[in-house]
Formats: structure tokens, sequence, C-alpha cells
């Protein structure tokens, strides 16, 4: 008996065995086949698959940008942009883990002779076929709130398919009132390309929390702050970060009226059900080191590793002191190299954006 007890256990574990193989075969037999599937009826979707997994950095992180027409052309905004990676400090690197998102072809056009990671509109439809009419104030411009909307389902898409994602912040600034707890924003202006890589922002961001961002809030009275953006944020994809997109765009079909929802920063300070009913952690980053328009001193090339032209709504003007940023950020490496650092450099901007400033900070 205990001998045919012990070749029944002989052939019984090569048994099991088998079945595990054959169990594989069928799930990863099933999954190509889900996969041809998708790629034969879905081909855009698989397209961004493809980009994202080539541009993704060994931690699944990516950078993301959007851009239409009017910041993708010679001498636009989205050349600067892409300039500060090559003359950045270590930031180099960066532009093979780029990804930037064209809301029209015209912008797809000029970002393929620019750039190797670029997606398509058609990814994203049928959010990038048609403009949304404006459900904000007449002070906000209509394309303000077609960014806001597709940013967020662009958001959505990359963090459900598993990617970190370093993001470039459209809003330039705010002044919100609270009036019967009703929310005023006075102005908001939303761009994508407008912010400089000086140096590597990745140690400023907390790998465990889910959302790392500059907030600067400056109280303006009894019952008003204004918001300035630091120009980009940092968001890990995991199991909370889906469902706190998902609340965040739902907040703007319940109201939409409300442009506080525009910005990444107000939503946290007025909605912070949202955080925490979706434990999301939120790690502030010090504002110096995302510097902007809004304000300025002599030290920021030093401290800063991204520089936001923030409080400025002309995009002419945003080019133009950008290029002065850039330029005072290379004079600066240089001088840095020789052993100059001691040696300051007066600031030369903002210039062109200070007769275009939308909102007066303190």
């Amino acid at each position: 008996m205990r001998i045919f007890r012990t070749r029944k256990c002989v052939y019984v574990l090569p048994l099991i065995a088998l079945l595990i193989v054959l169990m594989f075969f069928l799930h990863y037999h099933n999954l190509e086949t889900v996969t041809t599937t998708q790629t034969k009826y879905d081909p855009e979707k698989q397209e961004l698959i493809q980009v994202l997994k080539k541009a993704a950095m060994e931690d699944r992180t990516v950078i993301l940008t959007m851009v239409d027409e009017s910041h993708a052309r010679p001498g636009s905004m989205l050349e600067v942009f892409l300039q500060s990676f090559e003359y950045g400090q270590g930031t180099q690197r960066f532009l093979n883990h780029l990804v930037i998102i064209t809301t029209d072809p015209q912008a797809f056009r000029y970002c393929r002779l620019l750039h190797q990671h670029c997606i398509h509109p058609a990814t994203f439809q049928p959010y990038f076929s048609a403009r949304r009419p404006s459900v904000t104030s007449v002070t906000t411009p209509d394309h303000t709130v077609l960014f806001s909307w597709r940013r967020n389902h662009v958001l959505i898409q990359v963090i459900e398919l598993g990617y970190n994602i370093i993001f470039t912040v459209r809003n330039n600034g705010l002044l919100i009132n609270l009036n019967n707890c009703m929310y005023d924003v006075t102005f908001v202006l939303m761009q994508e390309t407008d912010v400089l890589w000086l140096k590597s922002p990745l140690v400023n961001f907390h790998p465990q929390y889910e959302l790392s961002i500059s907030c600067n809030f400056v109280n303006v009275g009894e019952s008003a702050f204004s918001v300035q953006e630091g120009g980009i944020f940092f968001m890990k994809a995991n199991y909370v970060t889906p469902g706190f997109l998902q609340d965040w765009k739902l907040t703007k079909i319940l109201h939409p009226n409300s442009t506080v929802d525009e910005s990444m920063c107000a939503t946290l300070e007025l909605h912070k059900d949202l955080v925490d009913i979706n434990g999301v952690r939120v790690h502030g980053i010090d504002t110096n080191h995302f510097g902007g328009f809004c304000q300025t001193y002599n030290d920021m090339l030093e401290d800063a590793y991204t520089i936001h032209a923030n409080c400025c709504h002309d995009l002419k003007s945003k080019v133009h002191d950008l290029r002065i940023v850039l330029d005072d950020w290379i004079r600066f490496r240089n001088r840095v190299s020789k052993n100059n650092a001691t040696e300051k450099i007066a600031l030369r901007w903002p210039q062109k954006c200070t007769e275009h400033t939308a909102l007066e900070f303190p």
C-alpha cells in the first residue's frame, strides 16, 4: 500500500505541474487575443500605449505636456520649452521621457519635426474633436475650459495604464473670492509649455505620496486669497489616484459654472473632501524650487529647478521673457563652471510680462 501511495504521489505532482503550465498558456493566449483585438479596433489607444512604454523611466514615470497650434509653430513656446531641456543641468535625458499631447493636426505635424514622442489628437477622441462651449465667466478664455477637460481625460487614461505622471500645470494664477461659500475666480489662464526646466525636479517629488505639488496661497483680504502654482506636479499611479481624478472630473460636471476646478492647487484647498475621501497624500514642495514670474528675487537661478511664466496672459510676452530667462540661465551656468558663482546676475525678467500681468500679488 505504501508503495502504491508513493507511486501515486509521483504521478500527481507532474500532473499538477502540467495543469499549471496549461493555465499559464491559456492565460497568455487569451491576453494576446485581447491585445490583438484591441489593436484592430482601437489603434490610437495602442499607439498611446506604445509611446508611453518607450518614453517611460524605469519606475514607469513619464513627463506629459499638451500643446495646440498656437504653442507649436516656428518661434513658439514649444521651441523654448524643448531648448530648456537641452541647456538645463542634467535635464537632457528627460527629453527621452517627454510625451507631448497635441490637440490638433497642425500641432502634431510641427511636434513631429522637433520631438520623437508626439501623440496625435485622434488618440483622445472625442475630447479633441470639437470645441466645448465656455461654461466660465466672460473673463475666462474659452480655450481655458477646453484645455481643462482635455487635461483631465489625458491624466485619467495615463494613470489607469499604470504610469506615474510629471505634468506641466496650466494655471497661471487665481484670485478667489469667498462670498457666501461661493467661489468667484477673478482670473484663470492656462498654458502648457510655459515652464523651463533648469535642473532635474525629481528630488522634490515624494516617491510614496500620490501627489507632489508647489502651491502658494496668499491672503489678500478677509474673504479672498490668491493661488500661485509652481508650473508642474507629480502624480503617482496607484489604486488611489484614479478615483481622485474621476471625482475631480465629477465636480466639474456637478458645478459647470465653477472655474475653481481648473486649478489643481485651488481644488486641493477648496475641495479637501476629495483628498480625504480618496486617501490622497499630498507633498507640498518649496515654492522657491518651482519659481515663476509672480514673485521674483535675485537668487532664483540658484534655488529654482523650474521657472514658470505665470502672472502673464500674453503668449508673445511669455515667449519673449522665457527666452531671456534661458539666456540668463546659460550665462549663470557658465559663471558657475568658471568658479564665478559668487558674482550675482541681476534678473532681466520679466520684461514684457509686467505689462500684461493678470493679477497683482502682494
